[in-house]
């Protein structure tokens, strides 16, 4: 779920895209309107990245609208995924709509990319959005779904900590 409207997002997500994931964009005006946007199923064995299409512009002031319009979306899929969650204010409002209010630290993927595990054993990532290089959501995606997408991944950046107690 990315997100956030930093610049670099949009790059980390054409990687991940070009990997292999699906990519959902989601329209900001539907998003910030008062209905839930329904988001296609989850298909098993692969990954799917759901952003907001800045293509045409986001209205000023409509940020909050959107990312409620984010989580209720998420909050709406039957299936209980995994999440990776891509600016602060995103991440709060997705786990605040999946009842998700208890995260257990399992590690970090990369420089502020916290892997954590919910009472119910779903995998949540939270990143700021102007953390992470473009290969950012590729290692974390690696990490997470190991084998899943089909371009071969770059070295984590050497400054990346270990990936101790990160389980795939």
């Amino acid at each position: 779920m990315a997100g956030s409207a930093e610049p670099g997002v949009v790059e980390q997500v054409t990687r991940l895209v070009a990997a292999g994931a699906r990519h959902v964009p989601l329209a900001p005006e539907a998003l910030a309107g008062p209905d839930t946007v329904a988001l296609p199923a989850l298909a098993p064995g692969t990954v799917t990245v759901v952003s907001v299409d800045g293509s045409g512009g986001v209205r000023p002031g409509a940020a909050r609208r959107i990312v409620a319009g984010l989580a209720r979306a998420v909050s709406a899929l039957p299936e209980r995924a995994d999440l990776v969650l891509t600016g602060g204010e995103t991440a709060r409002r997705v786990l605040d709509a999946a009842g998700v209010t208890t995260l257990w630290p399992v590690g970090q993927i990369h420089h502020g990319a916290v892997h954590s595990r919910t009472p119910d054993g779903r995998s949540v990532v939270t990143r700021p959005g102007s953390f992470g290089g473009p290969d950012s959501f590729l290692h974390i995606a690696a990490a997470l779904r190991p084998r899943l997408l089909s371009s071969s991944l770059p070295p984590a950046p050497a400054t990346a900590p270990s990936q101790q107690g990160v389980t795939q």
